[in-house]
């Protein structure tokens, strides 16, 4: 697992769209030789579908049968044993993103590319006496997005607790949603986007609520678990953070089928003078990845902005470029300025 975007060495990173984590199989067969065989095959099918359900979604079902075995590129036997003629084992499947591409554009599938910009993923655990935990151990929440296995639309970054991390936020301006910690904390991992995940645990029912940024995908407010017959709350926490990672990977595809990521951008313009104000609002109206933009206030100084674009951050900075305007992240908020105009 590769580590991105981060000053320090104490955070994980989950992310990679044409690889798939934590397969297991448990095959029996005629020997111990033949059951590995057949492990190693199921492996790469199973995988197969899962990454058909990342990149594609209900669409897949355009395609023809196939095992995807001719797709992979590598795989990684993370764990295994032999008992017998059982063959008990975990597998990361690595596929060839050129032929998968091309697989699926010639059913006319359009691809689901991975998003560029990474998500600082928060998860406070609110047990059932109410109290909140996020960097202090035991956190099982934390530890069930530590468990979820590499691979996805949206790279995740999960802070695992040093010094700066708990001195830049706690679980109670988490759990408030407070936008100025939150904005703290993506600047220290430099990324604007930060999503609040707490689960609350009340007898076998988990509750999940989330929180972001304006720029931050968020494909829900708040979703019920029911715990299983037999399931342990690790397993029903497990289940949760990986039905959150699936959320968001439905909501970077659904973005890329329709054209972009669509959302909101917060942003502060400095000012010298009325003809840079001027210049901006002629200038915005000329990009068009910003479908439309509301003044929140203005001063000589400066004009906080809300952009309502379309498209990822970077193809919306490169747009407003083009456009004659500089988007850049400093000291936590965005900031646009014109260029050539004085």
């Amino acid at each position: 697992m590769t580590l991105l975007h981060a000053p320090a060495s104490r955070a994980q990173t989950l992310f990679d769209p044409y690889t798939v984590q934590g397969i297991e199989v448990d095959i029996t067969s005629g020997s111990a030789q033949a059951a590995k065989d057949q492990g190693i095959a199921e492996a790469q099918r199973q995988a197969f579908s899962a990454l058909l359900d990342r990149l594609a979604g209900d669409a897949k079902a355009k395609l023809p049968p196939a095992d995807g075995v001719e797709y992979v590129r590598d795989f990684t036997v993370e764990q295994e044993r032999s008992v017998g003629n059982r063959y008990i084992a975990s597998f990361a499947v690595r596929f060839n993103p050129t032929h998968v591409k091309r697989l699926l554009q010639s059913a006319g599938i359009q691809v689901a590319e991975g998003r560029a910009r990474p998500v600082v993923v928060v998860p406070v655990f609110v047990a059932e006496d109410g109290r909140a935990t996020l960097w202090d151990d035991p956190n099982p929440w934390r530890a069930a997005w530590g468990g979820l296995r590499g691979g996805g639309l949206v790279p995740m970054i999960l802070p695992l607790g040093d010094l700066a991390d708990i001195q830049t936020i706690n679980a109670s301006q988490a759990l408030a949603g407070d936008a100025v910690a939150m904005q703290s904390l993506g600047a220290r991992w430099r990324t604007p986007d930060v999503l609040v995940a707490a689960a609350s645990l009340r007898g076998r029912v988990l509750d999940v609520a989330l929180k972001a940024g304006p720029t931050t995908p968020k494909p829900f407010d708040a979703l019920s678990y029911k715990q299983s017959e037999g399931e342990s709350v690790e397993t029903l926490l497990a289940r949760a953070a990986k039905d959150v990672s699936r959320a968001l990977d439905a909501l970077q595809r659904q973005a890329a089928h329709s054209g972009g990521e669509a959302g909101t951008l917060s942003a502060l313009v400095p000012l010298s003078g009325f003809n840079q104000w001027m210049a901006v609002r002629e200038r915005l109206g000329r990009v068009p990845l910003v479908r439309r933009w509301e003044l929140v206030s203005l001063s000589r100084a400066e004009a906080a902005i809300i952009l309502h674009t379309a498209g990822t951050s970077e193809q919306v900075a490169e747009a407003l470029n083009q456009g004659g305007l500089r988007l850049e992240w400093r000291d936590s908020f965005w900031t646009l300025t014109p260029v050539g105009v004085n």
